[in-house]
């Protein structure tokens, strides 16, 4: 499934005038190598994220908003190991594609989205997924796509088994979501036959490779009747250890339209490299 892709600087990012950001008050898949299970680098202890939810939503994207722009930039540090943002759906269209989704840049010309869908399935009826998955930047939009070098990218960025890079979620309107991306443990991936992304050949790598996990995970978090809480957890893995930017963004396509879209997001939250704890972004911009 093709996703549009930017990749401005931040600074052409931010609109003039964007609104200050203040803190809250309180894909692909590989097919299994025969070697041995990955050999995994223990990292210091993960800090809590904050997890309360601020009222009224920051900002809001779709149909009927003054400004027409769909995606959100942040200011931020350029040295990034953490993010997550909560999200309404609070309309999506009824045909073709629906996605929102929060976006990194790592630090080595790769990105990944990770995000709820809404798609059109079989015999006119409507799928409920998450999809987490990212590709080597080659310019943005279909150029990253068109022009994957299977062998070469896969040095880079390893995506998730079939049912972690596209998998069913059974998420609902009107229902707070938890969007988060985060780093995990340094892996050491062995020698075996890997996919890129799922209708890509298979590709042998001779060799071991060292990359970080990154988690993506959605959970419902409001409303009370919002169900028991289940949680979408997939992993990629990246060599990058860091990223150096995010967003976030409602995308059609496929017959829908932004018009027919309407989502409302709180302030997002963030851990720096060597940061103790998480912070806000100080502004944000349509683009």
């Amino acid at each position: 499934m093709i996703c549009r892709r930017t990749t401005t600087l931040l600074g052409a990012l931010l609109v003039v005038g964007c609104d200050p950001m203040q803190p809250p008050a309180t894909t692909p898949q590989a097919s299994p190598p025969t070697a041995s299970a990955p050999a995994v680098e223990p990292e210091a202890p993960a800090v809590e994220p904050e997890r309360s939810v601020p009222t009224p939503p920051m900002f809001a994207i779709g149909g009927g908003e003054a400004d027409a722009h769909t995606h959100i930039s942040f200011e931020t540090p350029r040295t990034m190991v953490a993010a997550s943002v909560r999200v309404v759906v609070d309309r999506a269209a009824p045909v073709g594609l629906n996605f929102f989704a929060l976006q990194v840049d790592f630090n080595n010309d790769t990105w990944a989205h990770g995000g709820l869908q809404d798609v059109d399935g079989p015999n006119g009826t409507r799928k409920h997924q998450v999809n987490w998955g990212g590709l080597v930047d080659r310019g943005g939009g279909t150029a990253d796509y068109e022009k994957e070098d299977d062998r070469a990218d896969l040095e880079k960025i390893q995506n998730p088994v079939v049912g972690q890079h596209v998998g069913p979620y059974a998420w609902r309107t009107g229902v707070t979501y938890e969007l988060r991306i985060e780093r995990g443990a340094r892996v050491t991936l062995p020698p075996g036959d890997y996919q890129l992304i799922p209708d890509r050949p298979k590709v042998h790598v001779d060799h071991a490779r060292a990359m970080w996990e990154w988690r993506f995970t959605a959970r419902p978090v409001s409303p009370p009747d919002s169900g028991p809480g289940e949680l979408f957890v997939a992993v990629l893995h990246d060599a990058a250890d860091s990223f150096n930017s995010f967003y976030v963004w409602n995308e059609s396509g496929y017959g829908s339209t932004s018009e027919a879209q309407h989502t409302s997001w709180w302030t997002p939250r963030y851990r720096a490299i060597d940061a103790a704890s998480e912070q806000a972004p100080a502004a944000w911009g349509r683009f």
